[in-house]
């Protein structure tokens, strides 16, 4: 695999043997990385399509890359997601990046009870923009070339209408009595091919929310003795489930 990388979105792509990357992207490898005409790049979507090329054009514009062939991506054999209801300020864009760096195949952003953060139709496809700037930049840090679903914005009550049946594995982070530590939840299931984990706000979820979750097959799962910020809970059950999986 080459060292550098670029986003192309190949849906769509009527070339089959070149692509040209959008200014961005161009600025981006030929401009902050200095790439010139000759380099190989590693060129990715986000539904798991990596393309090896070489650059025919070095245009901090418009650069053409030349299609060398397929990168074989090794993928997990558990996807494991995040139902985050969203926390207010720029910590979701950190779960994000964090998400995607520790092999998150992707992220449902959910608004819930105790949820500050509102969005209208406009203001939800302009943070769906802005989060898949920030997955594409995660997942040329990170070579996370598996695939990334990034949802738009839904109430908790919808998702949680949907999720029932969509996940072989659901967890929700609880400090709740019944709670068992979420690495004997994932031994429970050693064989899911995909796994939903469900983090609460801020101000954690409603008494009602839980009792919704649970009756959709979410199992309550304590993440330590210690009280975390969503971001840190996010993050920690993310790397245990990967871990987990990844044995």
């Amino acid at each position: 695999m080459a060292g550098l990388r670029a986003y192309f979105d190949f849906r769509g792509n009527a070339n089959p043997d070149r692509v040209r990357l959008s200014p961005d992207e161009s600025r981006h490898l030929c401009g902050s990385l200095r790439a010139r005409t000759g380099d190989e790049v590693d060129v990715f979507d986000l539904s798991g399509c990596v393309k090896h090329c070489k650059i025919a054009v070095a245009d901090q514009k418009r650069a053409e890359l030349e299609i060398l062939g397929e990168v074989e991506i090794r993928k997990p054999k558990t996807r494991i997601f995040l139902a985050q209801c969203m926390p207010k300020g720029k910590v979701f864009d950190d779960i994000i990046r964090q998400s995607v760096e520790v092999g998150a195949a992707g992220i449902f952003p959910l608004v819930s009870d105790r949820t500050l953060v509102r969005l209208d139709g406009a203001e939800k496809d302009k943070k769906l923009d802005k989060w898949t700037t920030h997955i594409v930049e995660a997942v040329k840090q990170s070579a996370n070339f598996s695939g990334f679903e990034m949802a738009q914005a839904r109430s908790f009550s919808e998702f949680i209408a949907g999720a029932a049946d969509a996940f072989d594995l659901k967890i929700v982070a609880s400090l709740q009595p019944d709670s068992k530590p979420i690495f004997d939840v994932l031994e429970s299931a050693p064989d899911a091919k995909s796994v939903c984990i469900l983090i609460g706000p801020e101000g954690d979820m409603t008494p009602a929310e839980y009792a919704v979750a649970a009756e959709a097959g979410f199992r309550p799962a304590t993440l330590g003795i210690n009280v975390m910020k969503c971001d840190t809970a996010a993050l920690f059950a993310l790397s245990a489930a990967s871990a987990y999986f990844a044995r």
